[in-house]
């Protein structure tokens, strides 16, 4: 996939059925995931992380993670 080009997304979970809230996405036919979620703009906590340039960090609630474990792992 070259930079720019739109990724194919599906909607696996998220924290509410409509709207833009915290949701967990596969990008299809890679086996990649994108999570939306809260950003962390902590600069101890980013410093703490080692965060590298080109990467960041979301918050997203735990169950989230367990919602989709119980309804596409189990």
């Amino acid at each position: 996939m070259e930079q720019g080009d739109r990724m194919a997304l599906t909607r696996l979970v998220g924290e509410c059925e409509k709207g833009t809230c915290p949701t967990l996405y596969s990008v299809d036919g890679t086996g990649d995931l994108l999570v939306q979620g809260y950003t962390v703009d902590d600069a101890g906590t980013l410093e703490e992380l080692k965060v590298p340039v080109g990467e960041s960090v979301v918050r997203i609630p735990a169950g989230i993670i367990e919602r989709y474990a119980r309804e596409h792992l189990a």
